[in-house]
């Protein structure tokens, strides 16, 4: 069976396996509460306790283990495992190759250094941006490579906006280059944003004199709704203006 950690973060969820786990376990106790914790979070994480009360996986458990891991494959920030067993540690190292996020195994002594990691306080983020309600611009501009949480903080700021207004006039990002992503996680969370973004955003103004980042105007056409345009560094001005106005 699995029994729910009480007390964590809201967006850790933590269980405990004890005995033989079921299929019956993650379809009535493990789904229902990582599906609860996605509709309030961009991104969650997970503490799994295995210590000496486990026993067993059934062979449905194992199935089902697979369907909610890569179900939610890109919305698992962290997962912290705590067990003896080196079966479930070679398991899980080979696995944590594919996985977005950060994995670690923990032994059962290291409990608490788990449930601290797991639970750390999620980075500030490496993404400077404005909402300018007036205009109904959004400005960002990255200092390094992006985080999962960029887009969360984005997100939180620009959704209640769009849900008011409509729509988004422009964005104006600022970038003297593409500082790319931290890990496979950013740039999933980056592509989703941009998936359920982009219909609601009428223009899009890069400016920045990276030939690189000159280049993002043509190409995105092919990916976005949105009218984009490049501009230089010196002409940041012209750009807010541009993205504001909407066609």
């Amino acid at each position: 069976m699995l029994k729910l950690i009480e007390n964590l973060p809201d967006d850790v969820v933590g269980v405990t396996a004890v005995g033989e786990v079921t299929g019956g376990d993650y379809t009535s106790v493990l789904v229902p509460e990582i599906e609860s914790r996605l509709e309030r979070h961009e991104t969650i994480r997970f503490l799994y306790v295995l210590g000496e009360a486990f026993s067993s996986f059934s062979a449905d458990a194992a199935w089902q283990d697979t369907k909610v891991g890569m179900r939610h494959l890109t919305r698992f920030d962290r997962v912290a495992i705590v067990t003896d067993a080196d079966w479930i540690r070679r398991t899980i190292t080979a696995f944590s190759i594919v996985m977005p996020g950060q994995v670690r195994v923990f032994p059962t002594a290291e409990i608490e250094v788990a449930t601290t990691w797991v639970s750390a306080p999620r980075a500030p983020g490496t993404l400077d941006f404005q909402l300018d309600r007036e205009r109904g611009v959004l400005v960002v501009e990255p200092r390094e490579g992006l985080v999962a949480e960029d887009f969360e903080r984005v997100a939180q700021v620009v959704d209640p906006y769009i849900e008011a207004s409509g729509k988004l006039s422009g964005v104006v990002i600022v970038a003297e280059a593409f500082p790319g992503w931290k890990n496979l996680a950013a740039m999933s969370s980056h592509v989703r944003f941009v998936r359920e973004h982009h219909r609601k955003i009428r223009r899009v103004a890069v400016v920045s004199d990276s030939h690189l980042l000159s280049a993002v105007p043509g190409l995105a056409t092919a990916f976005v709704n949105a009218e984009v345009r490049g501009f230089p560094a010196a002409d940041r001005a012209e750009a807010l203006q541009w993205a504001s106005e909407g066609p």
